[in-house]
């Protein structure tokens, strides 16, 4: 079942997630979930931090529209510079060129356990990166300049605040509150 994705900037996506010890059915339940939750908000990446869970576990998309998880990665090396327009399912539709690095090494494990070593570059490196960052408590925004942060900042918790007004009102069929 999808979870609900959290809006920046909750607290959840601004505090480092804590390293996954466990790779037992709670982990498989967790990466489902956040499999059902980036498809249905038509995502390309999505770090668990952006579900409510502060682990360290994301799952990342390729261009070919496969997806594999990466659980407590660490960026080992970075090469080059590059621009890209950049969105976030936890800042709903804002897209903004944001600065990344061109290649990326990482050393992250799979939902098993087992570690891995991957080198990217293009489009797979800056879904890492952006996934990464949510796992260290950092979303795309805070690589904008301070005025376009603080607009987005201000749109976001306008957002929050309309969509904790809309889950409190009864539903308008059934009488129950809407999810």
């Amino acid at each position: 079942m999808a979870r609900d994705i959290v809006i920046w900037p909750h607290k959840v996506l601004t505090s480092p997630t804590q390293p996954v010890t466990d790779f037992g059915p709670a982990l498989e339940t967790l990466l489902q979930e956040m499999s059902e939750s980036m498809a249905e908000a038509k995502g390309i990446g999505i770090a668990a931090n952006q579900v409510g869970v502060a682990l360290r576990v994301a799952i990342v998309g390729r261009e070919d529209g496969t997806q594999f998880e990466i659980v407590n990665p660490q960026i080992l090396s970075k090469e080059g510079s590059v621009k890209y327009e950049e969105g976030c399912l936890s800042v709903p539709d804002v897209w903004e060129k944001c600065p990344r690095v061109e290649r990326v090494k990482v050393r992250y494990q799979d939902k098993t356990g087992e570690w891995h070593e991957l080198e990217a570059d293009g489009r797979l490196a800056h879904v890492l990166q952006h996934e990464i960052d949510h796992l260290d408590g950092h979303v795309f925004v805070e690589h904008l300049g301070s005025l376009k942060q603080k607009l987005i900042k201000e749109r976001m918790l306008k957002l929050q605040k309309s969509l904790a007004r809309r889950k409190d009102e009864p539903s308008q069929d059934k009488g129950t509150k809407r999810s």
